[in-house]
């Protein structure tokens, strides 16, 4: 035996005790909350939770899995999101947030198929409309379309404190990992990070067939500026989608933080001549037109080189889970 097949061996020997390590884990779990509460997996329309649907189905038979429906995933994410339901056999529950115009009257829910999922923008037309635009620091569209209407969704079905969330959030995101009474990680049982995620993904006969900088809501407000921008390069038609909904008439207007007030990096762009209009919804109280009119002059490929280099943990590279933004929520 030479030098490599023995490393290969070892290699093949490490992954098999990690595996079995994990399932002992779960199995511990599986005792742990026995029979009396119903698993519940998040199921964000992303790698990590992809894997994590996997992992939590051998073990779990009785599992449901929940996916909120925004209607901003990349097109591309909704066909990986079917793929994965068929490759796993989930039986995929689809809601759409349901935000009645009616100021007092609380978001709701409705149940979909999951051939109707899909990149049309309604719920996020329906939020903006009543709520105003969100921004980095007021980050409440995760509550309105994902959040609420899930937990309505299983407190109607289940009841309250009837069901466990599981979230598909690695041991390399720590600032996500929250601990929290009636929801568990993928990093609670198993170290996987970001690489082994990749590797296992791409021993798989599909995967999701978009760049990282289009994850998620593609112009999520959570993404750095330059991942704005390549979004808006490499996808103009929904950015002007995206574009059409945010500057409507119906949006429902709140006040704006004055361009004197904003400590902004000058020796990067001229911000002098930009004025905030309400939509400054970005990093640097930036809309998403001045974004891509701070960068028109960049070549793409020296853009993309700057997304390429940069890691920002919790920045929504790959999505945002619901139950992930209000951890002192009662389940």
């Amino acid at each position: 035996m030479n030098k490599s097949d023995c490393h290969t061996i070892c290699e093949v020997t490490m992954n098999e005790e990690k595996t079995q390590i994990a399932a002992g884990v779960l199995s511990l779990l599986s005792v742990e909350l026995g029979m009396n509460k119903q698993v519940v997996v998040s199921f964000s329309g992303g790698r990590t939770s992809a894997r994590f649907c996997e992992l939590t189905k051998k073990l779990f038979p009785n599992a449901v899995y929940v996916f909120m429906d925004t209607g901003g995933e990349h097109p591309e994410t909704y066909d990986f999101i079917r793929k994965v339901n068929l490759e796993f056999d989930l039986n995929l529950v689809c809601l759409r947030a349901v935000i009645h115009p009616d100021m007092g009257v609380g978001v709701t829910y409705k149940i979909v198929g999951i051939d109707e999922i899909k990149h049309d923008l309604q719920p996020w037309r329906e939020m903006v409309n009543k709520y105003g635009l969100p921004y980095l620091t007021g980050a409440f569209c995760t509550d309105r379309m994902k959040t609420t209407p899930c937990r309505k969704y299983l407190i109607d079905t289940y009841g309250k404190g009837n069901y466990e969330i599981f979230l598909g959030m690695r041991i390399d995101e720590p600032s996500r990992l929250k601990p929290k009474l009636g929801i568990k990680y993928l990093a609670d049982f198993n170290d996987s990070e970001k690489q082994d995620i990749l590797d296992w993904w791409a021993k798989m006969p599909f995967d999701l067939k978009i760049k990282e900088h289009l994850g998620n809501c593609v112009f999520c407000i959570k993404k750095g500026i330059n991942k704005i921008a390549l979004a808006a390069r490499d996808e103009p038609y929904l950015a002007s989608q995206f574009i059409g909904v945010i500057t409507s008439d119906n949006v429902r207007k709140l006040p704006v933080v004055q361009m004197d007030d904003l400590n902004l990096h000058e020796d990067d762009f001229d911000f002098n001549h930009l004025a905030t209009n309400g939509l400054d919804m970005y990093r640097g109280h930036l809309s998403l037109m001045q974004i891509i009119d701070l960068y028109e002059e960049m070549p793409t490929d020296k853009l993309a080189k700057t997304v390429r280099s940069t890691f920002e943990t919790g920045s929504c590279s790959e999505a945002c889970e619901a139950f992930s933004e209000q951890m002192d929520l009662a389940l």
